[in-house]
């Protein structure tokens, strides 16, 4: 696997969460809501992580430049949307976030894509 399709990966696994916080987010009992703020903050951590690596040392000279850009600015935009108390994480939130994550699994598709097709010719 390659990092493009690794990045692919990872936006899916990011979007599933979404999808399981848009499911919880229409259960209105109160255990529901304690499993919303839990599953909205394991996946506020992981973006948290994912920018740290981004950030560490190590990616630095392992992964292009554009691409820890992308996936930084990507992860951060995730968490500013979902860095809401529980009560504002709607479902209209949540499906914004799954765009913005979905529009860059597209974009990383492209260059995936792209970059096949290079080693083909």
């Amino acid at each position: 696997m390659d990092l493009a399709e690794a990045l692919i990966e990872l936006c899916g696994r990011i979007w599933l969460e979404l999808e399981h916080l848009a499911h919880l987010n229409g259960r209105s009992r109160a255990s529901e809501t304690s499993s919303l703020d839990l599953a909205a903050e394991t996946l506020r951590l992981e973006l948290l992580l994912i920018i740290d690596a981004c950030e560490s040392a190590s990616w630095v000279f392992m992964v292009d430049p554009d691409v820890r850009r992308r996936l930084i600015a990507m992860s951060r935009d995730v968490l500013a949307i979902i860095a809401v108390e529980s009560n504002k994480l709607t479902l209209g939130v949540i499906e914004s976030t799954q765009d913005r994550v979905f529009e860059e699994a597209l974009l990383q598709n492209g260059l995936f894509l792209a970059n096949r097709r290079m080693e083909y010719s």
